[in-house]
């Protein structure tokens, strides 16, 4: 890599030349404080990071709840992601809900295949996961009557935070997901759309096909690439190898010792192929990962769905931020060999070390203004 190389200056350039320009007028002081307030920086609290931006006390917290309160800006800001082109049709975009303190987030991040998926697309809403006895905090009980007054499950949820990715995009990339969303509705509606997908299967989920008859475990299925019917679609369910035991793949649990079963509709590529682009949709629960610890949103208790989108986006865009100014500094190659490349016992993420490569620059410029010494 150049040692003159700056991730600061791309990252600012980046803003100004591939986000502002392309944000509403009647918004832009918004995003420009969101971006300067969220955005490449560690949450304390939304408000704390508000006033840590330069302004008064009042002015900044007023600015930061309008922002927060904004119904639309989710929807511009996700069109100004997808002008990024960091994906396209042929990409694999990896599919997850995480919880966030009684919220729940659907994001959809692109696989990079070094570690860290970037997000390019979410919608927010309450979650289920929320205590509904009597004794609850208030918080609880409040998020809990907001998740039950819902018209919606949360797969119509999905199918509509799907439908808009597509209407986003202006086409389906592949998409990659958990268990969670093998539903007959979700591989209804993508088949019929001829969206490429890739869903992991519970064991005891029933499968039938050629060779098999009736309906069968599809954990007890003879072959590891087997063709199967569902719901009068053809379709394949892969058997993974039994998993090794790598502390780097991000499997726990049940997923540590026990093959993947993923249904796909993709009838050409591969076992091996199926088996590899499942295996980089863990690099959406070490983005999760980052955000939380990282950047703080552990501990942030957000009370509205449309407040938790407006900061996951503004953070997204930090990530991404980071992302394209390490390769316009580094170079995809270079980048990729940095990061895959160490001899530490415990490797940190590249979201990690490009975030303090910057903060190290920022430091310079200042000990320069206060010492008048250039490190």
């Amino acid at each position: 890599m150049s040692s003159t190389a700056s991730i600061l200056r791309a990252s600012t350039t980046i803003v100004k030349q591939r986000i502002l320009p392309h944000i509403p007028k009647k918004w832009l002081p918004q995003v420009a404080f969101g971006t300067n307030a969220l955005s490449l920086h560690t949450l304390t609290s939304c408000n704390a990071n508000a006033r840590m931006s330069g302004l008064k006390r009042g002015t900044a917290e007023s600015k930061m709840a309008r922002l927060l309160g904004n119904a639309r800006l989710p929807v511009a800001i996700a069109s100004v992601v997808a002008e990024f082109g960091l994906v396209t049709e042929y990409s694999y975009v990896n599919v997850d809900h995480s919880d966030f303190s009684g919220l729940v987030a659907l994001v959809f991040a692109v696989q990079t295949r070094i570690g860290r998926a970037l997000p390019i697309f979410l919608e927010t809403s309450y979650s289920g996961k929320l205590s509904a006895r009597s004794d609850a905090p208030k918080r609880t009980k409040k998020l809990r009557t907001q998740y039950e007054a819902l018209t919606d499950n949360e797969t119509k949820r999905t199918i509509s935070s799907l439908k808009a990715l597509r209407k986003t995009l202006g086409f389906w990339p592949k998409l990659v997901f958990d268990r969670n969303f093998g539903g007959r509705d979700i591989v209804q509606l993508l088949t019929k759309q001829k969206a490429t997908f890739y869903v992991r299967l519970k064991a005891s989920r029933l499968v039938a096909g050629a060779g098999i008859n009736g309906s069968i475990r599809v954990s007890i299925a003879k072959r590891s690439d087997e063709t199967v019917v569902i719901a009068g679609m053809t379709l394949r369910v892969i058997r993974s190898p039994k998993p090794k035991q790598d502390a780097t793949s991000g499997r726990t649990g049940s997923a540590a010792t026990e093959p993947w079963y993923i249904l796909t509709n993709d009838l050409t590529s591969s076992r091996n192929k199926v088996v590899k682009i499942y295996y980089h949709r863990f690099e959406i629960e070490e983005t999760f990962r980052d955000i939380k610890t990282i950047l703080g949103l552990r501990r942030t208790k957000l009370n509205k769905p449309n407040s938790l989108a407006i900061l996951l986006w503004f953070i997204s865009l930090g990530i991404l931020i980071l992302y394209l100014a390490g390769v316009g500094c580094y170079g995809v190659r270079a980048l990729r060999r940095r990061l895959m490349q160490s001899h530490a016992k415990k490797k940190l993420s590249w979201y990690r070390i490009l975030m303090e490569l910057r903060e190290g620059e920022v430091r310079d410029v200042a000990t320069t203004y206060f010492t008048g010494v250039r490190r």
